[in-house]
């Protein structure tokens, strides 16, 4: 299979910005998923300094999803669009947990979708916290994954096998 170099890059970023935000939320917040309960020691030590963190999770998880659902585009145009789009998702649901938006959604959103999705991705409105950090995090890594998508599409380089 032949994977130009541009595509490999774009990839790795993605992968690497993933993975640093899943590690910060599978062994730093306090309110995991049930199936991440044999990492709750690092949870106790971790979580207890959320500054050490601070909001680099949502902009790797942006920087990553902005890479990834641009890179399957068609065209240069669809990969921003589809970019853009993903920053649109990112920031509608970080806007969905400040309380006076949390509150209701978790009152009926549990009878539409069911208990056993609600139990996994409950956790998100009933402890998560609103931060305009967050926002700007989420902003910041999405105009990242775009420029990154805009500099490597002008930049073809020899194709891999």
């Amino acid at each position: 299979m032949m994977v130009d170099t541009t595509m490999r890059w774009r990839l790795g970023i993605a992968a690497v910005s993933l993975s640093a935000a899943v590690a910060v939320y599978c062994l730093a917040r306090y309110y995991p998923p049930a199936l991440l309960e044999p990492l709750r020691a690092t949870q106790s030590i971790l979580a207890a300094r959320p500054e050490l963190f601070g909001s680099l999770p949502s902009l790797f998880y942006m920087l990553a999803m902005g890479l990834l659902v641009g890179s399957c585009a068609a065209t240069p145009g669809g990969a921003r669009l589809h970019c853009a789009l993903w920053i649109g998702i990112g920031l509608v649901l970080e806007l969905t947990q400040h309380p006076l938006v949390a509150a209701p959604l978790s009152s009926w959103i549990p009878a539409i979708l069911g208990d056993s999705v609600w139990t996994l991705i409950g956790p998100y409105w009933l402890h998560g916290t609103f931060d305009p950090a967050d926002l700007l995090a989420t902003v910041v890594g999405g105009a990242s994954a775009l420029a990154i998508l805009a500099y490597t599409q002008g930049n073809k380089h020899e194709a891999i096998s």
